[in-house]
C-alpha cells in the first residue's frame, strides 16, 4: 500500500483549513444537497464532501457512509489533493498504490473511486468531492468534469461561508465598539484643537465624577490640578504649531481633579486623530489610586517578608536552572559561614555537601528513578524537575570546614506556564535532634536488653517452679506465683509492644517482602494459635477462603497480625465459643476477617479503638489483660503493606476485624472461566510499579495480568489474547526493545498495541530503530496519568469510537451522562421507545443505556430487540431484580449511584466490546 505524500505546502494547506472553520461542525444542507446531486449521476453508493486534516479525513457531507472520518494515511483523497485534476481509479483492486489498503481489502471494499479536490481562495487543496463504489466503474472525461463542476459549487459554498462570516462580523464590529465604550473601565474622551471635549464615555463620569453634560463642550483643562490647568491650552497650540510633544503619542502619569476638588494619580495616553480634515485628539485616563496603594503595601509585605527571612533560624537558598546560586538568606549565612555576596552568581550548593553523599545519592536516585543520574547538581534537583517531593538529610560543610545534619527540601521554581525557572531549597538544623534520636536509640537499645533479659529469666522460673513442683507448694503460695507469671507474661508483651511500635515510628521496623499465598499463612496462623484459644475453651475455625490468595507480604509481619487479632479475638469470646476467620477477594484485594461472638465494643469505646494502651475499661483490663498497643501495631504493619484495618461491631452480638491486602500477580494464567475479563498485560518487574499501574488500569475501567519478567509475558500471551501491553524496557531476564521486535515478527502479537512505561523510555525512543507506529507512546517513570489514559484509549480504539445509545427521557440526566461519556465514545439518545427503535434500527451501537420508564412504555421492552446485538446497561430509578442482572451487562440505580461509577462502569462494558 502506497501512503499519500504531503504536500509542500502543508502547514499553510492546513492553516487554510482551520480558517474555513468547518472542521468537527454538524451537516449542513447546502452541502448535502451537493452528495446526493453526485451520488445520483455518478450513481454510486458513497457520496462525500472530505476535508482533509493532518492526520485524519473528516466528513462534512456524506451520503451512503456511516463513519465520519478515517485515517488519512489509508485515505484516497490524501492522494487526491496533490493534484488539479480529478483522482480517477476505476478499478482499485488492479491499482498497485490500493490493492493492499485496509479500505479495498476490507470494508466499504472500494473499487471505484474519482475525487476532484477542493480549493480555497488561495489555492490550497482542502479536500475533495468524492463518489465510491465497491464495484469497479469507467466514466468519459466529459463524465468526471460533470464532477469538477460540482466540485466548483462546492469550492463557492465555501466562499459564501467567508463571506457571510464577514459581513456578520462587520455588522458585529460597530456594536461591538460601542458596547467597549459603554463598559471598558478607562476614561475615554475627545477633545478638539481648542481643547474642548467632545465626547465622554460612562467610566470617564465615573472617574472625575461629572456627567456628560457638565463636560461636553467645555475646555478639558477643568479636569487638572494647578498648575497642569492654566498650562494646559498654552502647551496644546505650542504641539500644534510645532510638532513637539510633552504628552500626545507618549502616555505617562500624571494627576487629575475630581468634581469635588480631590485630586488622584491617573495614567494617560493621548492620540491625535484625523477626522474630515479637522485634528482632534483621544484621551485615555486610568484612576490608579488602587494600584499606588497597592504597590505601597506590596513594598510593605516585601519587606516584612525579608526580614522574616533574614531572621529565620533555617538557611534559604535559591538556584537558577544550572545550579547557580542566586540568594543565600541571613539564615544561611548564620549556618554556613559564607556571606550571600561570595556565593550568589557563581557557586552552586555543592560547595556545602559532602561529595561522597552526593556519589552515593546519584546512584540511589539512578535506581529509584531509573535513569542515569550523574553526581552534580541535578542529584540535589532530579525528583524536583519531575514534581515529586523531595525531602533528604545531608551534611553541610561550613566555611570552616566543620560539618552538621541537615533535613533539606527542594522544590521547583515555575512561571505562570508552568516553566521551571529555578530552584528553592530550605535546610534546617538537625543536630539536636539527631542527638535526641541517638539518645533515644540507646535508652530502646538498653530497655531491649536490659528489661528482656530478666524478664526472661523470671519467666523460664516462674514456669518450672509452676510445672514441675507446683503440686510441693502451699496453696497460698501457688495462688502467688501465679499472679507473678500471669503479670510476667503481660509486662513482656507491653516491652515487646513499646519496642515494635518504636521502630515503626522511628521506620526501623523492616520488612522483607516475596510473594505469599494468604490462605496458608492464614492456616498457619490458625494452628499456632490454636493452643491459646483451647485454653479459654475457644476454638478457631477457617469459614471462606480461595483456593489460593497470592500477595507480597512479610511473612513475620503477617503472621503477627494474625496473633493479634487473633488472641483479641479469642479474649472476648465466650467460654465454648468460636472464632472465625474468612478470606474473601474483592476489587483486586483479599478481605480478611476475624470476628467473635462476645459482647462487642461499648459504644462510647469505638473512637479510641486503635489509639495506644487503649482499653475498653478498667475492669476489661484486669480481667482480659493486654497492652492496649496490639491493634494499633497491628494497623501500622497492615498500612505498611499498602492495606486498610477496619472493624465492625454490635453490642451483644460479637465484633469483625478486617484488613484488605492487595492482590500479588507474579505471573497469572488465563481465567478459564472468563477468558475475555483480562484486556491488558502489564510486564513489569517492581512489584511496587506494577500495583500502581493495575490500579491506574482499574479506575480506567481495565482489568489487567502482571508478568515479572520477559519469560512470564511469553507464555501468558501463549495462552491468553490481551488488547495492550504496558512494557517496561529493564527486564530481568531480557531488553523490552528486542521483545517488542518479537512480537512484530510473530503473526499472533504482530498488531498487538505496545506501550512503553519505563524509567528510560526516551532514552529506549531514541535508540528505537523501527516503525515509529510500533509503539502507542512511550511514558517516563512517573507516570503522567492523562497521558497514560490518553494512550490507553487510542490503543484500544483503533481508530473506532465506541458508539453509545442512551434512552432516557430526562434532558437533566441525558445531558449530564453526554458530558460524563464526551471522551469515551460517540453519544446518541432517543427519549422515547419509538425513537429508539428507529436508531437502533439503521444504526450499530457498543453499548445501549436503558431506562425503564418512558413516555410510551418501558426500557426493558426493547431488551429482546437489542439481544445479541451489542451490551445493555439498565441505568433507572427503579430497583432491579436479580433475574434482570442475569440479562444486562450492569443495573446501575440513579439516586445511589455516583458520575464516577457511573463512568467506570461504562468504560468497564466497553472496553470488553
Amino acid at each position: 500500500m502506497r501512503k499519500p505524500d504531503f504536500p509542500a505546502d502543508e502547514q499553510r494547506r492546513l492553516q487554510a483549513l482551520r480558517d474555513l472553520e468547518l472542521l468537527d461542525t454538524p451537516a449542513e444542507e447546502r452541502f448535502d444537497r451537493l452528495t446526493r446531486i453526485a451520488q445520483s449521476v455518478f450513481k454510486t453508493p458513497i457520496a462525500l464532501v472530505s476535508l482533509v486534516d493532518a492526520e485524519r479525513q473528516w466528513f462534512k457531507s456524506r451520503q451512503g457512509l456511516d463513519a465520519t472520518e478515517t485515517p488519512r494515511d489509508i485515505s484516497f483523497c490524501g492522494h487526491a489533493i496533490l493534484g488539479d485534476e480529478v483522482f480517477y481509479i476505476p478499478n482499485a483492486i488492479e491499482d498497485p498504490r490500493f490493492t493492499d489498503n485496509p479500505l479495498v481489502a476490507g470494508a466499504p471494499d472500494i473499487r471505484f473511486y474519482a475525487g476532484a479536490p477542493l480549493a480555497s481562495a488561495d489555492g490550497y487543496k482542502l479536500g475533495t468531492l468524492c463518489v465510491i463504489d465497491n464495484k469497479p466503474h469507467q466514466h468519459s472525461a466529459e463524465e468526471l468534469r460533470l464532477l469538477r463542476d460540482l466540485a466548483t459549487c462546492v469550492e463557492q459554498e465555501f466562499r459564501h461561508l467567508r463571506v457571510s462570516r464577514a459581513a456578520q462580523t462587520l455588522g458585529e464590529h460597530g456594536t461591538y465598539l460601542n458596547a467597549v465604550l459603554e463598559t471598558v473601565i478607562d476614561g475615554i474622551i475627545t477633545i478638539d484643537e481648542l481643547g474642548r471635549m467632545q465626547t465622554v464615555n460612562p467610566a470617564a463620569e465615573r472617574i472625575f465624577g461629572h456627567s456628560a453634560a457638565e463636560m461636553l463642550g467645555r475646555n478639558v483643562n477643568m479636569l487638572m490640578p494647578e498648575p497642569y490647568a492654566g498650562a494646559h491650552d498654552a502647551y496644546l497650540r505650542s504641539y500644534l504649531q510645532s510638532g513637539q510633544a510633552r504628552v500626545i503619542g507618549i502616555g505617562r502619569e500624571v494627576q487629575g481633579r475630581r468634581k469635588d476638588g480631590s485630586t488622584f494619580p491617573m495614567e494617560l495616553a493621548v492620540s491625535e486623530m484625523a477626522e474630515a480634515g479637522q485634528r482632534n485628539f483621544v484621551g485615555i485616563v486610568r484612576d490608579i489610586s488602587e494600584r499606588k496603594q497597592a504597590a505601597r503595601k506590596l513594598e510593605e509585605s516585601s519587606r516584612l517578608r525579608q526580614a522574616i527571612l533574614n531572621s529565620a533560624n533555617f538557611s534559604i537558598i535559591s538556584t537558577d536552572t544550572e545550579g547557580v546560586i542566586q540568594t543565600f538568606n541571613k539564615g544561611a549565612e548564620q549556618m554556613l559561614g559564607y556571606t550571600e555576596a561570595e556565593l550568589a552568581g557563581t557557586e552552586t550548593p555543592a560547595l556545602i555537601h559532602e561529595p561522597a553523599e552526593v556519589i552515593a545519592r546519584a546512584k540511589a536516585l539512578s535506581e529509584e528513578l531509573e535513569q542515569d543520574i550523574k553526581p552534580g547538581f541535578e542529584v540535589f534537583v532530579a525528583k524536583a524537575r519531575q514534581g515529586l517531593a523531595d525531602e533528604n538529610e545531608w551534611t553541610y560543610v561550613r566555611k570552616d570546614g566543620s560539618r552538621f545534619p541537615v533535613l533539606l527540601s527542594v522544590t521547583a521554581l515555575r512561571n505562570q506556564h508552568g516553566d521551571i525557572t529555578g530552584f528553592l531549597g530550605i535546610g534546617s538544623d538537625i543536630t539536636d535532634r539527631k542527638k535526641v534520636e541517638r539518645m533515644k536509640s540507646e535508652f530502646v537499645s538498653t530497655v531491649s536488653h536490659e528489661l528482656r533479659t530478666p524478664l526472661t529469666s523470671i519467666r523460664g522460673a516462674l514456669g518450672l517452679v509452676l510445672g514441675k513442683l507446683s503440686e510441693q507448694l502451699p496453696a497460698k503460695a501457688l495462688k502467688l506465683l501465679e499472679t507473678a507469671d500471669r503479670n510476667s507474661a503481660r509486662l513482656t508483651l507491653l516491652i515487646n509492644d513499646i519496642l515494635d511500635l518504636e521502630k515503626i515510628e522511628s521506620g526501623r521496623l523492616e520488612f522483607e517482602y516475596k510473594p505469599l499465598d494468604l490462605v496458608a499463612l492464614a492456616k498457619q496462623a490458625l494452628a499456632a494459635n490454636e493452643g491459646y484459644a483451647a485454653q479459654h475453651g475457644v476454638t478457631l475455625r477457617l469459614t471462606e477462603h480461595p483456593d489460593k490468595a497470592s500477595i507480597w507480604a512479610d511473612e513475620h509481619r503477617l503472621m503477627q497480625v494474625f496473633a493479634n487479632l487473633l488472641s483479641n479475638a479469642v479474649k472476648y469470646s465466650p467460654t465454648g465459643g468460636q472464632v472465625e476467620v474468612s478470606i474473601r477477594q474483592h476489587d483486586g484485594h483479599y478481605r480478611v476477617g476475624v470476628r467473635d461472638h462476645g459482647r462487642g465494643i461499648p459504644e462510647a469505646f469505638r473512637e479510641r479503638v486503635f489509639q495506644r494502651f487503649a482499653q475498653a475499661d478498667s475492669s476489661d483490663t484486669r480481667e482480659k489483660g493486654g497492652t492496649g498497643l496490639g491493634l494499633s501495631i497491628t494497623r501500622a504493619i497492615v498500612e505498611n503493606h499498602r492495606g486498610r484495618l477496619d472493624y465492625q461491631s454490635e453490642e451483644g452480638v460479637g465484633t469483625e476485624f478486617f484488613f484488605a491486602l492487595p492482590a500479588w500477580y507474579e505471573m497469572t494464567e488465563a481465567d478459564q472461566s472468563n477468558p475475555h475479563r483480562a484486556q491488558v498485560l502489564i510486564c513489569e518487574d517492581n512489584p511496587d510499579v506494577a500495583l500502581v499501574l493495575a490500579q491506574l488500569l482499574e479506575q480506567e475501567g481495565l482489568v489487567s495480568d502482571i508478568a515479572a519478567t520477559v519469560d512470564a509475558a511469553r507464555a501468558l500471551l501463549a495462552n491468553k489474547s490481551y488488547r495492550v501491553l504496558l512494557l517496561d524496557l529493564s527486564l530481568p531476564d531480557g531488553d523490552g526493545l528486542a521483545f517488542i521486535r518479537e512480537l512484530r515478527d510473530q503473526e499472533q502479537t504482530h498488531d498487538l498495541p505496545v506501550i512503553v512505561v519505563s524509567g528510560r523510555a526516551q532514552e529506549g525512543r531514541s535508540a528505537w530503530s523501527g516503525d515509529a507506529l510500533a509503539v502507542v507512546d512511550w511514558l517516563q517513570k512517573p507516570v503522567d496519568r492523562e497521558r497514560m489514559a490518553r494512550a490507553l484509549r487510542q490503543a484500544l480504539r483503533n481508530g473506532n469510537r465506541p458508539r453509545i445509545l442512551h434512552v432516557e427521557d430526562e434532558h437533566d440526566i441525558i445531558q449530564v451522562t453526554q458530558a460524563l461519556t464526551e471522551e469515551v465514545g460517540e453519544y446518541r439518545y432517543a427519549t422515547s421507545l419509538q425513537e429508539a427503535r428507529r436508531l437502533l434500527a439503521n444504526e450499530q451501537f457498543s453499548l445501549v443505556i436503558l431506562d425503564m420508564t418512558l413516555p410510551d412504555g418501558s426500557g426493558l421492552e426493547l431488551l429482546d430487540e437489542i439481544k445479541g446485538r451489542c451490551e445493555v446497561m439498565v441505568f433507572s430509578g427503579h430497583e432491579t431484580n436479580q433475574d434482570l442482572n442475569r440479562q444486562v451487562a450492569a443495573a446501575l440505580t440513579k439516586s445511589r449511584t455516583s458520575n464516577d461509577h457511573l463512568l467506570t462502569t461504562i468504560k468497564q462494558i466497553i472496553n470488553r466490546v
